[in-house]
């Protein structure tokens, strides 16, 4: 893994990996997550492609918690580390709690964003409050409500597991380690990255959305549900990759993930570079 760089920001600081040469691609992050996480999740999808952008969102391992970490400023942050290391434009891949920053940066910078792909990610399902969010948010917050039994590495795994709906893969559940330097951006999650899209619903008008959008997601994801998805793809008329089975990580369909992002990013480039 290459050294951990960092950058300053109106935000705070952003800590990041940047490695490879190539079509530039950023990376988003889950829960739980940060530049280990993008990097391992990166380097799984594209292999030796590609330019890799890796940077721990606000909260997460060396990245500041700035006052307000909502998506919107946290597409922001992303604007800022883009110029920082001199790229124009990028792919972005936005996987699960990292969704809502991916559709902010589609639809507050467009000239920035070559192509979106939403991996087992959170979208704008309906305009609800926080309480009746509170009411339907699943296992999440259970990382936060009893967070001293998750420091115990036996119990996180099993709570990841069923979390996920499938088996956490060794080399992404190192990446999710140590829980406590992670716990302010997963308390930043739980109580506003993963609401905002709902509770601001009116704030992600997605049909104004202009560049190429990929949704790669299985249908028995027991955290991103596939119902809002549906609705979602409605909306934005996007390309997609979908599995009956797999889960949040989409267990077992690696590989056809990585083909479909691929050939997602090569005809994309290639409609660019013809128009």
């Amino acid at each position: 893994m290459d050294p951990v760089k960092s950058t300053d920001t109106e935000f705070g600081k952003v800590s990041y990996l940047d490695f490879g040469t190539g079509e530039a691609v950023l990376l988003a992050h889950g829960i739980l997550g940060g530049y280990g996480q993008a990097f391992v999740s990166l380097t799984q999808i594209l292999g030796d492609e590609c330019r890799k952008l890796a940077p721990s969102r606000f909260g997460y391992p060396s990245s500041s918690l700035p006052s307000t970490p909502t998506p919107g400023n946290q597409a922001k942050a992303y604007v800022a580390l883009l110029d920082k290391v001199g790229i124009q434009q990028t792919f972005v891949i936005a996987s699960s709690a990292g969704g809502a920053a991916g559709i902010k940066l589609a639809l507050n910078y467009p000239e920035r964003i070559k192509g979106l792909i939403l991996l087992s990610s959170g979208v704008p399902t309906a305009k609800r409050s926080r309480e009746e969010i509170s009411q339907i948010q699943g296992a999440p917050a259970l990382l936060i409500n009893d967070f001293p039994m998750w420091f115990t590495v036996k119990y996180l795994k099993f709570a990841l597991n069923s979390m996920f709906g499938s088996t956490v893969a060794k080399d992404l559940y190192e990446t999710m380690l140590p829980v406590r330097p992670r716990k302010p951006g997963i308390e930043a999650d739980i109580t506003i990255t993963n609401l905002d899209m709902d509770i601001n619903y009116d704030n992600y008008p997605v049909e104004k959305i202009t560049v190429p959008i990929l949704i790669v997601h299985a249908k028995d994801d027991a955290m991103a549900k596939f119902q809002g998805v549906e609705k979602f793809i409605a909306r934005v008329h996007p390309q997609t990759s979908l599995f009956a089975t797999g889960g949040h990580l989409i267990t077992g369909h690696g590989d056809e993930v990585s083909k479909s992002i691929k050939r997602f990013m090569e005809a994309t480039a290639a409609a660019e570079e013809r128009d």
